[in-house]
């Protein structure tokens, strides 16, 4: 079946372990086999003639190029952190790109894929700014910690004893650059990657000039908002487990099929979710459902097909 501007949008957010997992090496070839695990559920759905849009994490591979920066710093220029998102948006979506290619190929799917690097506009004022917290890059030793903050004028954090790291801030998205470069392509058919890691943070002016900055967008919040502005069918977050539960890691731990946006801002506010892992993908998803009227899924990637149709993973619903 062939994608029309008229057939159902569906914006994918691929969870941070889709590409390198814990403890891995991150060989190309693992690399590659994560993708495909990942992207089969997508290719089966391509062959519906859905409209796709592909988001994902780029925790591990970003961090990887600032250990690049680090080990090479004394025989190359090392590079900002706006380049080092950039980079691992091209790097790990041409994987994704081919990868999908191949897997529609395979199934007799005749549809294209493409990247497009994307910049994400934040708020200079955002408070994120005032007080950076998301880690990244390596841990260094108090020393070379001293060293960097005067040199670089970076701020670092002991994250362990005599463990320091880099922090960043991480503002909430306010606009997708590129959203109507997707809007066309995902229109012709095209599957679009695109707002890697959150995207490519950018400053802009009132003449719409924009100047990259260093700091981490939370994925999810910039698929949330890139789904609401093209009017997406569904906000689908893909993760490891099968869905969102009440009283996770306990032995009463049950799962949530259908939960609707007063009661998961509830559950926000109680501070029951982990700060750092699910609490961001159901803020993500309430807002896209309260901004669009529409539904958002929380679900494994095998489960995809299934969540979409409302028979497994976590549905967050208007109410």
């Amino acid at each position: 079946m062939s994608a029309t501007a008229d057939t159902p949008l569906h914006v994918i957010a691929l969870g941070g372990n889709a590409i390198i997992r814990r403890g891995e090496r991150g060989t190309i070839e693992e690399q590659t086999a994560h993708a495909r695990e990942a992207l089969a559920p997508v290719a089966e759905l391509a062959a519906t003639g859905a409209r796709i849009v592909v988001t994902h994490g780029n925790g591990p591979i970003v961090g990887n190029i600032l250990l690049r920066n680090e080990a090479a710093a004394a025989s190359v220029q090392p590079m900002p952190l706006y380049i080092a998102d950039a980079d691992s948006e091209g790097g790990i979506g041409f994987v994704l790109q081919y990868t999908l290619r191949n897997l529609m190929r395979e199934s007799g799917v005749e549809r294209s894929a493409a990247t497009v690097v994307t910049q994400v506009v934040v708020d200079p004022a955002d408070p994120a700014f005032l007080a950076p917290s998301k880690p990244v890059g390596p841990h260094y030793g108090p020393e070379r910690a001293a060293e960097l903050s005067a040199l670089e004028g970076w701020m670092l954090s002991e994250v362990a004893p005599r463990a320091w790291r880099r922090v960043v801030p991480s503002p909430r998205p306010v606009r997708v650059v590129e959203t109507e470069t997707v809007r066309l392509l995902t229109d012709a058919g095209v599957i679009v990657i695109a707002a890697g890691g959150g995207g490519v943070p950018v400053t802009e002016d009132a003449r719409g000039i924009v100047t990259p900055v260093d700091a981490v967008i939370d994925k999810d919040w910039t698929s949330a908002l890139l789904a609401s502005d093209l009017a997406a069918e569904t906000l689908a977050v893909l993760m490891e487990a099968d869905g969102l539960y009440r009283d996770w890691g306990t032995p009463q731990a049950i799962r949530i099929d259908t939960i609707t946006v007063a009661e998961a801002e509830e559950m926000l506010a109680s501070g029951a979710l982990a700060a750092g892992s699910i609490a961001p993908k159901l803020a993500a998803c309430t807002l896209f459902v309260r901004t669009t009227g529409r539904e958002a899924v929380i679900c494994s990637a095998e489960d995809l097909e299934a969540g979409l149709s409302a028979t497994a993973g976590t549905r967050v619903v208007p109410y």
